[in-house]
């Protein structure tokens, strides 16, 4: 009985572990392999060329931000009269509206600027909020954009975008996110560590064709790419739902590394915890909506794409889990049982080598959460720790438990209030 158990958790974990690193081992192979391709970012960029643009701001009860918010759009410099801005409310119970419709008020809009307010009355999502502002977009502009209130953009953003719409094949833009509070706290270099390794992936599946994954806090799509499809409003990673419905209508969806926007991490475990949770539901629910697309024919490279995301958003996280269960089920076999009986000698060094492996990784991850700088801590930290977030995830999607109905965090709208009045100083 000791030597079955033994042997049995010893395998099952075995067994994880190979699952594990073969997926693993073939993303990066494909990483590697993938960023090699051509970068055809920008290559049309033209200063004399411009594409008419909707910029959609959803909002719920962000008076402390709005105005700022506003301003961050407005001082780019970009044609005003080929934009449009439209802020859709969800219900604000505090000074939102209110700021919005004073700064309407007083707003010089001799500049061509197009603005719209529109009121939803009450929560229903951010995915119907999009859904509802890009319907009533200008019909004029090209480009529809979201970008969000607790972000902001680098100079010059509004243009690289629209000059990656220059080039016809590109049918969806995302950029790249850089965290004003990246050394406040371990959490946040943890944070901003885990995130630069994600950015690789991106800029390697925008080189070989296109990304599955982009950043609502700034995403841009060409208008008839997406027309005429609506995004899954029960849901959330609206931003990589009309990515994947970019792609599948002929058009490339990038990453382009080049164009930045700020925002903060959430300062303490507890509320990135809970703003984690929520991105992982929607990607993990986004990828199993799109299990179709592994077996398509007709999406080229993007399909290698779909299968390497698939395998790290919805297999990995299981894999790891149920991996280190067995291992700790082993350690317990080896504890509590007679495990020194005759009868499992021959087992001996293949034990003890499976044991060593099981400490070697606790210890690691002791290492990163108690933030101790020793090698490979911090990477193996991180990556356990995303992979329980997805795991969290997929077990609340199937208990039922749906989080598409953001979550402010109180902290992270404070800490960038202060930076956009340190900004005016």
């Amino acid at each position: 009985m000791e030597l079955g158990l033994n042997v049995l958790f010893a395998s099952i974990q075995i067994i994880f572990a190979i699952l594990v690193l073969m997926i693993l081992i073939l993303a990066t192979l494909a990483i590697r392999s993938w960023s090699k391709g051509n970068n055809l970012i920008s290559r049309f960029a033209d200063e004399n060329k411009f594409h008419s643009m909707t910029i959609v701001l959803p909002t719920w009860n962000e008076e402390i931000l709005i105005l700022s918010k506003l301003k961050d759009i407005l001082i780019q410099d970009y044609p005003k009269n080929l934009l449009e801005v439209i802020i859709i409310d969800a219900g604000s119970s505090d000074s939102t509206l209110k700021i919005v419709n004073n700064w309407k008020n007083n707003y010089d809009f001799s500049s061509g600027l197009k603005f719209k307010l529109i009121e939803e009355g009450k929560r229903m999502g951010k995915s119907v909020s999009i859904n509802r502002a890009f319907s009533e977009a200008d019909e004029s502009s090209e480009i529809l954009m979201m970008s969000d209130i607790d972000c902001r953009l680098s100079p010059g953003t509004l243009k690289s975008i629209s000059d990656n719409f220059l080039d016809p094949s590109i049918g969806a833009v995302t950029a790249r996110q850089i965290l004003l509070n990246r050394d406040f706290s371990a959490l946040t270099k943890y944070e901003s560590n885990y995130r630069d390794f994600y950015t690789k992936i991106r800029i390697a599946e925008s080189k070989l064709d296109s990304t599955p994954i982009f950043h609502g806090e700034c995403s841009a799509y060409r208008r008839s790419s997406i027309e005429g499809y609506k995004i899954v409003e029960n849901s959330n990673a609206d931003d990589s739902q009309m990515a994947v419905i970019t792609r599948i209508a002929g058009y490339k969806a990038i990453y382009d590394e080049n164009i930045t926007f700020y925002e903060m991490a959430p300062p303490d475990s507890k509320s990135s915890r809970i703003q984690k949770i929520r991105r992982a539901q929607g990607l993990s629910r986004h990828f199993w909506r799109n299990k179709n697309l592994l077996f398509s024919r007709e999406i080229g490279n993007f399909r290698r794409i779909i299968s390497l995301e698939f395998s790290l958003h919805i297999f990995l996280p299981w894999f790891v889990i149920l991996g280190f269960i067995s291992g700790f089920c082993h350690i317990g076999s080896i504890i509590f049982l007679d495990y020194y009986s005759h009868e499992v000698w021959k087992f001996y060094l293949f034990e003890q080598i499976l044991l060593l492996i099981d400490i070697t990784v606790i210890t690691l991850l002791l290492f990163g959460r108690l933030n101790i700088n020793f090698p490979l801590s911090t990477t193996v930290y991180a990556f356990y720790q995303y992979m329980i977030i997805l795991f969290i995830s997929q077990i609340r999607i199937l208990s039922g438990n749906s989080l598409h109905l953001w979550q402010q965090v109180s902290e992270v709208r404070e800490s960038l209030r202060d930076y956009d009045e340190n900004i005016k100083k």
